[in-house]
């Protein structure tokens, strides 16, 4: 039958009939095999130029078959079916070749599906025919590896690197079997050094090694040093890329470091103010945004979105006194009357956003803080029926209205638990209400990403680890975020819950009195009170 009428899914069928069993001893398929590739090696195969993991190599010439069961061998492998990758392997095998890459595979497969006897023939017959081969010393470590020989696995892989200097693979190796023993610093060293020397069509793997184990370990440091070393990547990029990530390992500070010497883009500029903002630079990032530098960069309503977050908001009066008419503008100066206390004004304002601009949405959010702020809550639910009630946003607000009147149950219908988004949503509405216990399960259940606010981020992360028992691990985390944000009255009572639950009682006191100071919700106090009464109670 020509090759091209043979259907792969037959022939795994079929070689899976023919395969012995070699736990009972050596199988005769398999033994001709591996003879087969080693009398193929010892004679001399035409060789033709081919690229292997980017390099190209003098390598025998491989038969259209044994090409064909490579690859199938390749794609069981990479789906995990080891028995299945090594049966085709030997089908590859089957067409003489003299192929170290192919009985190199087929060695690590048969350690992967657990036949350790025909790996470690496989790889002895390898080593006889191919002595001097990186490629048998990288697959001897890769065995040793999974064996839990580490050491070994290590010297097979400096091993395999001496042999061949510009070869990532044995490289990449060695940093995963470091940082697999918990030794980072040691695994980002080694890649680092490969990369300072290595050509860089040859260091992808390398560079991708290195950017997964910053985003592993959450080091926006060592993904900025594994951004330096790729060549397709401007500086720019590569400083917004690692900033992100310090931003969301809650390290605002690392970020706007990283950032203020590439504020070339709008994005960059809008993270490096976030990030000053999260770390307490708000002074620079007021100066920033009232200079000459920031003019030419940037509109003054786009200056002046960026103030009303910093809470500048006679700083926004001023910037904006003189600009052109637009529901933007009108928007930024109705929120900085109502910022000043200036509810009149800020409504009159805010109803001049026309339907269908795009701050209309916040413009209704704003003009219901000012109604609520006078206490007319039938007018703020008013004012936010106007809006899109898709709006998650629009939705938290009306729940909140809810809430504060006494009706919690139609606040909590109008989100769907089954999103991650809703529930973080949920858990505020909860802990608005003096429901801690449901907020906190709710907080936990929540799934982070890089786009959640910072204090989802933080509560989420910590309600994690205390569901666990892990009461340390959480309290660093929520330590953290209110230092940043003290503000944040609901963290610093749940962080007083936490010490308590750790059994820190003098510092949970003496936290607990300084927040009691300052808290203003009656639910709250009354909670924190109770706390500062019976510590025991916390954590049960």
């Amino acid at each position: 039958m020509p090759w091209s009428e043979v259907k792969p899914h037959l022939l795994v069928d079929r070689a899976s009939q023919g395969r012995l069993d070699y736990d009972a001893g050596v199988g005769r398929l398999g033994s001709i095999l591996l003879l087969g590739l080693v009398a193929c090696a010892s004679s001399v195969p035409r060789t033709v130029p081919r690229v292997v993991d980017g390099r190209i190599e003098d390598s025998p010439a491989v038969s259209p078959y044994a090409y064909e069961w490579f690859i199938q061998g390749e794609l069981q492998a990479a789906k995990g079916l080891h028995d299945e990758a090594a049966i085709a392997f030997e089908n590859a095998a089957a067409a003489p070749a003299g192929d170290v890459l192919l009985i190199t595979r087929l060695a690590e497969e048969y350690e992967m599906s657990g036949a350790a006897r025909r790996a470690d023939r496989a790889l002895s017959l390898a080593r006889r025919a191919y002595p001097d081969s990186a490629r048998v010393a990288l697959a001897e470590g890769r065995i040793l590896r999974n064996r839990g020989e580490v050491d070994a696995a290590l010297a097979a892989f400096a091993l395999a690197a001496n042999r061949a200097p510009r070869w990532a693979d044995p490289v990449v190796a060695t940093a995963e079997t470091l940082a697999a023993r918990d030794l980072v610093e040691r695994a980002v060293v080694v890649l680092a050094d490969y990369l300072e020397g290595a050509p860089p069509e040859l260091g992808e793997s390398a560079r991708a090694a290195l950017s997964a184990l910053a985003h592993h370990t959450g080091n926006a440091e060592t993904l900025h040093l594994a951004l330096a070393f790729h060549p397709g990547i401007m500086p720019p990029t590569q400083a917004f890329e690692a900033a992100a990530l310090a931003l969301a390992a809650e390290q605002p500070a690392l970020a706007a470091r990283l950032l203020d010497d590439s504020l070339v883009t709008a994005d960059n500029v809008a993270l490096w103010l976030r990030a000053l903002g999260e770390s307490g630079q708000r002074a620079r990032a007021v100066s920033y945004l009232t200079s000459a530098e920031a003019a030419r960069a940037a509109s003054a309503d786009d200056r002046a979105t960026l103030l009303l977050d910093l809470h500048e908001d006679d700083r926004v009066l001023r910037l904006l006194a003189a600009a052109e008419h637009s529901a933007q503008v009108q928007y930024a100066r109705g929120s900085a009357f109502l910022g000043r206390g200036d509810y009149l004004q800020a409504a009159s304002t805010l109803a001049e956003v026309p339907l269908g601009a795009a701050p209309f949405e916040p413009s209704r959010i704003a003009l219901a803080d000012c109604s609520l702020s006078q206490d007319r809550a039938g007018a703020a639910a008013e004012a936010l029926s106007a809006a899109p009630h898709a709006s998650l946003r629009v939705r938290k607000k009306l729940a909140e209205i809810y809430v504060d009147e006494g009706e919690l149950g139609a606040g909590l219908r109008l989100f769907d638990p089954r999103r991650s988004t809703e529930r973080a949503a949920l858990a505020s509405i909860f802990e608005r209400a003096g429901r801690y216990e449901e907020a906190a399960a709710y907080y936990a259940a929540v799934k982070i990403s890089p786009s959640s606010e910072p204090r989802i981020r933080a509560r989420a992360a910590a309600e994690q680890l205390a569901s666990r028992g892990l009461w340390s691990s959480a309290i660093v985390v929520l330590e953290r975020w209110v230092t940043a944000a003290p503000d944040d009255l609901f963290s610093r009572v749940r962080l007083v819950e936490l010490l308590q639950a750790d059994g820190r009682m003098e510092e949970a006191s003496g936290r607990g009195r300084k927040v009691l100071e300052v808290v203003v919700d009656p639910l709250l106090r009354e909670h924190l009170a109770g706390l500062l009464r019976s510590p025991q109670a916390a954590g049960r």
